[in-house]
């Protein structure tokens, strides 16, 4: 199982690991592999404070978990992060496509390469194949409307990691029109210069 890959894998990195942050990653660890990801994430997030560069991936794998999609990409750094570690990287597709940000998602996944194992190759590959289920078929408008709705949405709480990748999921499925609706990129200063429709889905 995933899950418990993750936990290994931070286990093994932390075996020779001393105090303070690194007991915090310890602790979440065991909490992650117990499926008590609330309190894991406390740990993590604790962690993070006394300065453990890893906790915040392992915070948004926690994320992840919990349903908490956007605040997950957020630990992440966004959906186009550097690449870290390749379950971490499936993690942070995961909340991608969860985020309904599937463009995104699929090149998250696309970066996986040769790093993951077979496990996670497999269920990429599933995830892949549902990605593009998703977005066979040219966009509708109203999908292009509701990420740029979004992506204002996210830019007036200034969360601009959201921000940004809602403004390029939607410029980018404009693109995949015919019209090109949409297609252009959004000015960082009026994100929300064509009409917005809050309620539609994708």
């Amino acid at each position: 199982m995933i899950t418990a890959a993750l936990s290994l894998a931070l286990s093994v990195s932390l075996s020779a690991g001393g105090s303070g942050a690194g007991e915090h990653l310890l602790a979440g660890a065991g909490l992650f592999r117990e499926a008590r990801y609330a309190e894991a994430l406390v740990e993590f997030r604790v962690a993070q404070k006394l300065g453990s560069p890893e906790a915040s991936g392992y915070a948004g794998a926690t994320l992840v978990q919990l349903g908490r999609p956007e605040e997950a990409l957020e630990a992440f750094g966004g959906p186009d992060a550097p690449a870290r570690d390749a379950l971490l990287d499936y993690y942070r597709a995961l909340a991608a496509f969860d985020a309904r940000l599937y463009l995104a998602a699929d090149r998250a996944l696309t970066s996986l390469d040769s790093r993951a194992g077979p496990r996670v190759t497999s269920q990429a590959a599933r995830l892949r194949q549902e990605i593009a289920t998703a977005l066979s078929g040219e966009p509708p408008r109203t999908a292009v409307d509701w990420y740029l709705a979004r992506c204002a949405e996210y830019r007036g709480q200034h969360r601009e990691v959201l921000a940004r990748a809602f403004c390029r999921e939607s410029t980018e499925l404009g693109a995949r029109r015919s019209d090109r609706y949409g297609a252009q990129p959004h000015s960082s200063s009026d994100p929300a210069a064509r009409p917005a429709l809050a309620g539609s889905r994708p």
